[in-house]
């Protein structure tokens, strides 16, 4: 029979089997960076662990790192594990966890390894231009701030000042009135009412601000005018 002749030919079976071989001879990639200080200890884990089932490729990194969180140098290693099996696989992945290595995605084909580098290169070419950029922005705003270094730490140290005393009024009616007692010279009531005015004017305030005496029974703090002589002292 024709059919049976095709399905007992010999080079099928031959073709069969040598896709089986390659298809059992085809190795996993893993590929990523760890801290060169833990290298040692990541390669010895894999070892035990795989029982020696492993190849691990390292190369050092040249350039010096430095960590966000913490501001130190760091220098790190470039590592890619070939293995078989999806038992390995997922014992790798743990193991790269927690050794806290960063682990990035590795293609199989050629082709597609070449497009990813092609993708990570204009990445990184608009990363530098954005840091450039944001390093330029850094710099002439430190610039114009530093000519006016002086006088915005004086107007900040008058709006802290201010700030505190407002948080020693006490509020009414839902918080639009503010309500303050304090200790002052009868003779310089005058003088402090103008003077309450003209800011609630400069401010805009449609509400014009009131000095009253409260009659108490509590005992004045002591007031010395100084003059010229005694305010040395």
């Amino acid at each position: 029979d024709e059919n049976t002749r095709l399905l007992d030919d010999p080079s099928e079976r031959e073709k069969e089997l040598e896709e089986q071989n390659y298809s059992s001879m085809k190795f996993n990639l893993t590929g990523g960076v760890i801290d060169r200080a833990r290298l040692l200890a990541f390669e010895r884990m894999l070892w035990r662990v795989s029982m020696g089932n492993v190849f691990l490729k390292v190369a050092d990194i040249d350039e010096q790192m430095e960590d966000p969180s913490t501001g130190d140098i760091l220098y790190k290693a470039v590592f890619i594990i070939f293995f078989q099996g999806e038992a390995l696989r997922s014992r790798v992945k743990k193991i790269c966890e927690g050794f806290h290595a960063a682990v990035y995605p590795c293609p199989d084909s050629g082709v597609e390894r070449r497009e990813m580098m092609c993708g990570v290169d204009t990445r990184l070419s608009d990363l530098s231009t954005v840091l450039t950029q944001t390093t330029e922005h850094r710099h002439r705003l430190l610039v114009a701030a530093a000519a006016s270094l002086r006088s915005s730490y004086v107007k900040v140290r008058k709006m802290k000042a201010v700030y505190h005393v407002l948080n020693m009024f006490s509020q009414r009616d839902g918080g639009r009135v503010l309500i303050g007692e304090a200790w002052l010279p009868t003779s310089d009531i005058p003088d402090i009412r103008a003077a309450v005015n003209t800011g609630a004017q400069t401010a805009g305030a449609t509400i014009p601000p009131t000095i009253e005496k409260v009659p108490t029974t509590e005992e004045h703090p002591t007031f010395n005018r100084a003059n010229k002589y005694t305010s040395g002292f």
